[in-house]
């Protein structure tokens, strides 16, 4: 499988310069551009960093050997994390990201809808946005390393304002601590998508037991890599099925817990079990998607688990507006749930104008928290 990365993301030998890269570790000198020197002539500086990327022109994230791939996953179990307090998770929980940008390069080809050719991926490879990126570097950064890859990703995705993102396996791993605190539970997730839960989850020390279902085929071939990998670092063994979970019939669980796909807000595949092919009005969404996967999760699980989602209003390109929250919790309750609890993931705000971080505002995506009748 490594194999088959490495040919997906262009990374030749020359590139490879340890078990943990970027491929830019060659031109890292050339890159100690400093603010100053911008300021100075900015139109040469953006010429001058642009081809300097166009010089190795992979796509501006870490990569990894096998075995660094190995050791990564051992190392993000160790590390610190913050836990649930006073009903949030604060930020900061960012380990593991690296990783499953890497395992899962079909999230980097991931649209929102209505904006086609607007991947992360498309984004570095078109030259007016990654020059746009590395003007975003040095206007909006302070410090050093401000054109480095790590910074010229996260401007990438400054670019036009839509990601397709992936769920923190920080923040998984501490959800689920904090709904199911018990020695080997049975975790559901009934939309496994890249890989953040299953990382975050099998890491714990409560040693769980993960089943996690996604009907995306390619993305179902990572996530089988990444537990093999799992399994070779630290010995736990998931269960993944290529299913939807309209279909899927779970059993004996502890915790249901995923963040499912939102009814057209991104494109994942072409397949006709996406919701996106599937469903044509968000109606049509919440009848043949939202209450039969309901069901099977309260068919399956157990007298005193936990049903948890995390959803949120949002629009799409064009600016229209989908409310799904209240909706989601009324399905829920009509299927046999009631509401107990929501868990505020606090999220960064976007840099720029009139969003300054000073004055406290606060934005956060809910985990809503459900128990049987």
């Amino acid at each position: 499988m490594i194999k088959e990365l490495y040919n997906i993301w262009n990374i030749k030998e020359e590139h490879i310069s340890g078990d943990k890269f970027t491929g830019y570790e060659s031109v890292y000198d050339q890159l100690e551009i400093t603010k100053e020197d911008y300021e100075k002539d900015p139109e040469g500086i953006i010429d001058r960093v642009f081809t300097i990327y166009r010089s190795i022109n992979l796509v501006p994230i870490v990569y990894y050997t096998e075995q660094g791939l190995v050791t990564a996953i051992k190392e993000f179990g160790a590390k610190s994390y913050t836990g649930v307090r006073a009903g949030a998770i604060g930020l900061g929980n960012n380990a593991g990201q690296t990783i499953n940008r890497f395992l899962f390069p079909n999230m980097m080809t991931a649209e929102p809808k209505g904006r086609g050719s607007n991947s992360l991926k498309d984004r570095f490879y078109n030259d007016a946005k990654l020059r746009r990126a590395i003007r975003i570097c040095f206007e909006f950064r302070d410090g050093n390393n401000l054109v480095h890859p790590t910074a010229m990703r996260r401007a990438l995705e400054l670019v036009t304002g839509e990601n397709v993102t992936n769920f923190k396996a920080q923040n998984a791993k501490a959800i689920v601590e904090h709904l199911c605190p018990v020695l080997w539970g049975n975790i559901y997730d009934y939309s496994a998508g890249y890989g953040g839960r299953l990382l975050g989850i099998t890491s714990s020390n409560m040693r769980y037991n993960y089943v996690g279902i996604d009907p995306n085929t390619e993305t179902i071939k990572y996530l089988n890599y990444l537990q093999q990998l799992i399994e070779e670092s630290i010995g736990i063994t998931s269960e993944i099925f290529c299913s939807t979970s309209e279909e899927y019939e779970p059993e004996n669980i502890d915790l249901a817990f995923s963040s499912p796909p939102y009814f057209n807000l991104e494109k994942y595949s072409d397949e006709d079990t996406q919701c996106m092919v599937r469903y044509k009005t968000l109606d049509d969404w919440f009848d043949g998607y939202v209450a039969p996967t309901i069901k099977q999760i309260f068919n399956g699980l157990n007298r005193e688990g936990l049903f948890a989602t995390n959803i949120a209003d949002y629009k799409t390109y064009g600016n229209k507006e989908f409310k799904v929250v209240e909706t989601w919790k009324e399905v829920s309750e009509r299927i046999g749930f009631e509401h107990v609890g929501t868990i505020k993931m606090m999220l960064n705000t976007r840099p720029g104008v009139g969003n300054d971080k000073t004055q406290g505002r606060e934005k956060y995506e809910g985990v809503y928290v459900f128990r049987k009748k």
